[in-house]
């Protein structure tokens, strides 16, 4: 589900409009005031390179967003990012909804390298993308920097067909 620029705003300012259905904890303190000029431009993105909210069928309430920081760029790289409220670590949700995105590359043909950063002890969204195929390229004091190639006339199996979580 695509965040238009109204919602981006409501979410970078934690002021939900009565027909929100929100998660307790969400939004995150990233996707507030430190984020909200990268989530309001990433949900201005032509489509289908913007942001997401993540909502799982289960109980339909937005537990977090994913998405791209930009359109790629003219080498064909996007970089991605994702968050989601404690509470629903650990059920799948991560994988799934970053799997979609790498399905969008996929799809979209003009996507070659996927980027995505971690926190270095955030071991839960490490295994998100290495679920996913994406590779560890380097660490630092702070982070972990993954890659995922996408191979350009040669289409795999996306790993999740559906845009619906469960």
């Amino acid at each position: 589900m695509a965040i238009d620029d109204d919602e981006a705003s409501r979410i970078a300012s934690d002021r939900p409009d009565p027909d929100d259905q929100w998660a307790a904890g969400f939004p995150r303190e990233d996707d507030c005031a430190p984020a909200a000029s990268r989530l309001t431009n990433a949900a201005a993105a032509p489509a289908p390179f913007g942001v997401y909210r993540i909502v799982p069928l289960s109980h339909g309430l937005t537990i977090g967003t994913i998405g791209f920081h930009r359109p790629p760029d003219a080498s064909g790289r996007v970089t991605i990012g994702y968050g989601m409220v404690s509470a629903e670590w650990g059920q799948g949700y991560g994988s799934q909804a970053v799997a979609r995105l790498v399905e969008i590359c996929r799809d979209h043909g003009g996507v070659a390298a996927i980027d995505a950063e971690t926190d270095l002890h955030n071991i839960g969204s490490q295994r998100v993308l290495e679920k996913n195929g994406f590779a560890r390229l380097r660490t630092t004091e702070e982070s972990c920097f993954y890659l995922l190639e996408l191979f350009r006339g040669r289409r795999t199996e996306p790993a999740m067909r559906s845009a619906a979580m469960p």
